[in-house]
């Protein structure tokens, strides 16, 4: 009787705030993106918020730390309120507890995902880039149109990130500092290791073109023991599909009428 009597009370109070935040709740995409904002500024720590600022810009994302750390604390705002309503309804406590970090916790597991698959493509790209970069260079190009050439020829994460180092060389900043940012913000070793070669190559007056070269021959190299390694990895991980799905059936097939003449023999 006395949950009836909660109940009821609760669902009376929802009936009289919806209508009333009704009136006041966002309307549009900028007042909700506002309210994020203010809520990311307000409750997250300045060392989570440059955490958050550095993850979103290795993921290749436009909103900002303060809106993204302001969307997981609405999350898990509505899911209290959720889980209190559910709560007088008469729901275990279990489950409620048991979802209870899955609106804090999915966004960032999101976030890290589009960050590693940008990592993974950026990578992926890099062996055809150093290849046309060599190419473009060894044909007299300038390093900043060779640099344009060639993430014009591989497209995708890369060739936005050199497009963003290209215009802030013409911008004025140096082009070994452009691409030096460049790397620290997609944060993959290989990309590093490029940016470094262009860099020693500047700066002891060696010929890029030759320095690009003997690198794409490296990133050859890198690249196909790779994929042996993948190759030997995908080897290992087809042995449990074939236990479980061929080798277990076949098994069952050959002892079950072994197993049925077993059984009339022994009268069961």
């Amino acid at each position: 009787m006395a949950d009836q009597a909660l109940l009821a009370a609760a669902l009376a109070a929802a009936a009289v705030a919806v209508p009333a935040l009704s009136r006041v709740s966002p309307r549009n995409r900028e007042q909700f993106n506002d309210l994020f904002c203010r809520t990311g500024l307000r409750w997250a720590s300045e060392e989570e918020r440059n955490a958050l600022a550095m993850k979103i810009v290795r993921a290749g994302l436009g909103f900002s730390a303060e809106w993204f750390a302001g969307l997981r604390l609405c999350l898990v705002a509505a899911y209290i309120l959720l889980c209190l309503f559910l709560m007088l309804a008469g729901t275990d406590m279990f489950w409620l507890v048991l979802f209870a970090p899955l609106p804090y916790v999915l966004p960032g597991v999101w976030l890290d995902g589009r960050v590693a698959a940008r990592k993974s493509a950026i990578r992926l790209s890099l062996a055809d880039f150093t290849v046309l970069l060599s190419t473009a260079l060894a044909a007299g190009a300038d390093p900043a149109l060779a640099l344009k050439e060639a993430a014009g020829g591989v497209g995708g994460p890369l060739a936005a990130e050199v497009d963003r180092a290209l215009r802030e060389y013409a911008a004025g900043r140096g082009l070994v500092d452009a691409l030096t940012a460049m790397a620290e913000r997609c944060d993959v070793d290989e990309l590093r290791a490029l940016v470094r070669t262009i860099t020693q190559a500047y700066r002891y007056g060696a010929p890029i073109a030759d320095a690009m070269r003997a690198y794409a021959s490296q990133m050859r190299t890198v690249r196909r023991f790779e994929s042996m390694e993948a190759a030997s990895r995908l080897s290992v991980r087809m042995i449990f599909p074939v236990v479980i799905f061929m080798l277990v059936p076949t098994i069952v097939a050959i002892m079950y009428p072994a197993a049925v003449s077993l059984l009339k023999v022994l009268g069961m």
